[in-house]
Formats: structure tokens, sequence, C-alpha cells
């Protein structure tokens, strides 16, 4: 194999091997009644869309969020999950053109080039539940309808509170081996050689 083929089979796997990471321990959190950790290792696996189906990971992202108390993600999240079962329900049937709104996600590292699953990851009777959560949040004016934001310490530019790279100028934080999200300036911890924020591993 070329030295080029043998690098992107060793990324795919580091890949593979960190989203397994992060499902361990986001079970493990949300066992443990830790809502916070939970909702951010969930999130932190929308990254990994494609080795994961995209229904769950978004059902599940928003389904910790929700058990957090953060309603604005809980929102985009479940809203963005319903908006692929319908282009699933639209592929399967061969009806609509399945293009998807990907508005919410343009500034984020979460990825929207992906295929569409070929089964649901819930079944319908659960499919509503989460319509009626999403339709009641979204009359409720109280909950903002947009993703968290964090402050980019390079550019000072507001971007996706998640995300590993500012949109604005790239630059790029090292991620938490506990939940996955950006570690802030200052707040690095590395008790096992592994990067972690401080907050999240105490």
């Amino acid at each position: 194999a070329s030295p080029a083929m043998e690098a992107s089979v060793k990324d795919e796997f580091s890949k593979l091997l960190e989203a397994a990471h992060y499902t361990k321990v986001m079970g493990e959190c949300r066992q443990a009644g830790l809502h916070q950790l939970a909702a951010k290792q969930a999130t932190s696996l929308l990254r990994y869309i494609g080795a994961i189906p995209a229904d769950k990971a978004f059902y599940e992202a928003g389904t910790c969020m929700k058990e957090a108390g953060e309603l604005n993600m809980a929102f985009v999240f479940l809203n963005r999950y319903l908006d692929l079962t319908e282009a699933m329900d639209d592929a399967a049937e061969q009806t609509g053109d399945q293009v998807l709104d990907n508005g919410d996600f343009v500034n984020t590292d979460i990825p929207y080039d992906f295929h569409l699953p070929s089964g649901h990851f819930l079944d319908e009777v659960k499919r509503e539940e989460v319509r009626d959560w999403v339709l009641t949040v979204s009359m409720d004016q109280q909950v903002d309808q947009s993703l968290s934001l964090r402050t980019c310490a390079n550019c000072g530019i507001d971007t996706y509170a998640a995300s590993l790279k500012c949109h604005s100028c790239g630059s790029p934080v090292e991620a938490c081996i506990i939940t996955g999200y950006p570690i802030p300036l200052g707040e690095k911890v590395s008790p096992t050689g592994q990067p972690a924020q401080k907050e999240d591993w105490n």
C-alpha cells in the first residue's frame, strides 16, 4: 500500500477508536447521572457521523442535551433528527429530493455530506414523541433555537462551542479526552498523558 493509503487507513482507524471511546464514556456518564458530561460526549460524537448513523447520533446528542437542561442545543439537534427521518422516509418512498437544510451546521465541524441511514434508529411512536417535544419548544420564546457558541482565543470571534477549529481563523484547539470538547486556554491538565479540561477531569 502507498504511504498515502496507509495514512488514510490509520486516520480512519483513529476516528473509529475515538468514536468508540466517547460512546463508552457517554454511556457510563448517563448511567451515573453525569448529564453535563454525557451531553458533551454525545455532541462530540456528531463529528463521527458516517461511522455512526446520522439519525442515531443527532437523537442521542439531542436527548443528552435535554437531560442536561441545554434546551437550545437539544432543540437544534432533535429538529435535525426529525429532518433526517423525513428525508429517510422520502428516500424509501422515492419521493422528494431529500435535500437537507444545513444552515445550522455550516460553521461547525459536524459533517453534513453523508449517506442517509437505510433504517430508522427509533420506531414511529418514539419519533412522534420527539416531534411533539420539538413542536412544544419551538413555541417557547424563552428557548434560543441556535447552537451554543464559544469565543475563539485566537481571533475573538464567536464560533460553535463544540468545534475543535474556529470557523473564522481556523485556529485549532485540543480535544478533551473525557468529553471531546475543546479545552479552553489555561484549563488543560494531562494526568494520564492525554489532554483533558480540568473541570471535566475533576
